[in-house]
């Protein structure tokens, strides 16, 4: 068992170098093929990010439709113009001209 013991120490001590060498190798190795095995997962984030990028921009653009609508629903003009098209309402003061010619 002695034998055996001094066998591998020699052996290490005789070829440190070479060791150290595969051991980095195989470090590294490993390193690349986790990072290879890994790759699809990484195109999938790739490819939700730039769609989640996308909704973001989608949403932004129309949350800014959104307050140019909220400050026009809110002024005279659009209050005048909604209850003159939808409920037939006019302004005391309007002028209403009435186009007999297409009358039989």
């Amino acid at each position: 068992m002695n034998e055996l013991k001094e066998t591998a120490l020699d052996f290490i001590s005789r070829h440190r170098r070479a060791i150290k060498i595969w051991i980095f190798v195989l470090v590294v190795g490993g390193m690349l093929f986790k990072g290879i095995m890994q790759q699809p997962q990484i195109n999938d984030n790739r490819a939700q990010i730039a769609h989640l990028e996308e909704q973001i921009e989608y949403e932004q653009t129309r949350q800014a439709e959104i307050e140019d609508l909220k400050d026009k629903v809110n002024s005279d003009e659009y209050i005048e113009k909604m209850a003159s098209e939808k409920l037939g309402l006019v302004k005391s003061t309007a002028k209403i001209f009435i186009d007999v010619s297409q009358e039989q």
